[in-house]
């Protein structure tokens, strides 16, 4: 490279970094020791690049930066959630509800409470490990909003939940019959392999009439039987025990056998939650 060469370069890299100085918005910025410095975090916007000068983020613009992006996050994070929800047929009236929310009846609530809260909190290996868990004992007691409590906090960690009962899955799979975009093994699937499958009040369908066996019965191993081979849990709520589905309710004996090993069987009884939800209520008129 000439001389000549060499001093046009230099000419042409103090002529860039003086359009850089000549960018200054007086407003916000300053020039210090042939920077441009920020005005309100005092940090350069200006920085040497491969061969020049150029623009670059001080401190509070990346920090603002940040906090968008973050901002943004919780947005997306928040949109997962809400279609987590809108998908979980959870209704209106079991939204809202947490565990921070749930007064604490007694000492047996207390007890079910805390496990259920466990149960949450090591989502993941029961998930891995297909544990689900049979609740079940007297009407009343808060079983359900107990299970509401946990398909809420599941969402809140984007686990996918389905809180649903069988009552609702037959009509479905009824609605499927002659469709040709919709189809019962489809729905089958989906409630096989979603996350956690929440069953609320099990043993009120009918399944047996004069010893014969429904048709919701197939159903019903169908479905507990496909998540038993997915390795998937089951939550249940239920007014019966494992032995009074069998024998009131008909139940067929393979379906509890998959139902007892699958699920840590906890029982429930005491004072009526609802009844206490009522009593505390405030009446408008």
């Amino acid at each position: 490279m000439s001389n000549m060469e060499h001093i046009s370069n230099i000419f042409q890299f103090e002529r860039k970094e003086n359009n850089i100085l000549e960018t200054l918005d007086p407003e916000t910025e300053y020039i210090k020791d042939g920077d441009i410095y920020c005005k309100k975090c005092n940090t350069q916007r200006t920085c040497f690049g491969i061969t020049q000068k150029v623009r670059c983020i001080c401190k509070c613009k990346a920090e603002e930066m940040k906090r968008k992006e973050e901002i943004e996050k919780q947005k997306e994070k928040q949109k997962r959630v809400e279609k987590l929800r809108c998908n979980s047929l959870l209704g209106d009236k079991y939204k809202e509800v947490k565990f921070e929310n749930t007064d604490v009846t007694d000492e047996q609530f207390q007890k079910v409470f805390n496990r259920c809260k466990k149960y949450c909190e090591v989502a993941d290996v029961v998930l891995n490990r297909g544990i689900g868990i049979y609740l079940y004992g007297t009407k009343g007691t808060g079983k359900t909003r107990l299970t509401a409590c946990m398909a809420n906090e599941m969402m809140n960690e984007y686990y996918s939940v389905l809180f649903t009962n069988f009552s609702e899955i037959s009509k479905y799979i009824r609605s499927t019959f002659g469709k040709t975009n919709a189809s019962e093994y489809d729905f089958i699937e989906k409630l096989a392999n979603i996350d956690f499958l929440f069953i609320d009040d099990f043993g009120t369908e009918m399944v047996n009439r004069n010893d014969q066996d429904l048709w919701l019965q197939e159903k019903i191993f169908d479905v507990i039987n496909k998540r038993y081979n997915n390795n998937k849990p089951i939550i249940f709520t239920s007014n019966y025990s494992l032995i009074d589905l069998i024998q009131q309710r008909g139940v067929a004996d393979k379906t509890i056998d998959r139902i007892n090993e699958m699920c840590e069987i906890m029982k429930l009884e005491g004072r009526s939650y609802r009844a206490k939800v009522k009593a505390s209520r405030e009446v408008p008129f």
